[in-house]
């Protein structure tokens, strides 16, 4: 199950294990990669534009200004994953090497949302649902990212 504290302490592990990867510049050469590549740089892509939708249906059904604090923070640091995974591809579309510290931006804006995601509770369960619906898809993108590290060199 997704959302169970083993899978969730997996995508901790694999989080670490990018942040803790040298954040050297892609090479212009790694513009085309191979299927898993492409599909890799396609999910974290999907995965965060979703998990942003996620998160503005949960902020709109959140009916105190700590919880909707709390997820417009988790949006703004999804925000700034995606505008670092836009850098990365952005150079690559255009033939320049991606700036290595773009790498560092997706991991550490990533382990920004982590615990405050964790931390969202409501008591209405289809709200829940979506928390749980976000929750997986935070680790999506996780893995999805761990994915491009792996398969795009």
């Amino acid at each position: 199950m997704p959302s169970s504290p083993f899978f969730m302490m997996l995508c901790i592990a694999a989080l670490t294990v990018a942040l803790l990867a040298a954040a050297a510049p892609l090479s212009s050469r790694q513009i085309s990669g191979d299927f898993q590549c492409n599909l890799n740089r396609l999910l974290i892509v999907t995965d965060l534009n979703d998990l942003q939708t996620t998160l503005s249906i949960l902020s709109a059904k959140s009916c105190d200004a700590s919880t909707n604090a709390t997820i417009q923070g988790i949006q703004a640091d999804i925000a700034g994953a995606q505008t670092a995974v836009n850098a990365i591809l952005q150079a690559l579309v255009n033939g320049q090497d991606a700036p290595g510290n773009a790498r560092d931006q997706v991991a550490g804006n990533l382990t920004l949302a982590q615990a405050p995601l964790l931390s969202l509770n409501f008591t209405d369960p289809v709200t829940e649902a979506n928390v749980i619906k976000a929750q997986t898809q935070f680790n999506n993108s996780v893995l999805a990212g761990n994915g491009v590290l792996q398969n795009c060199n």
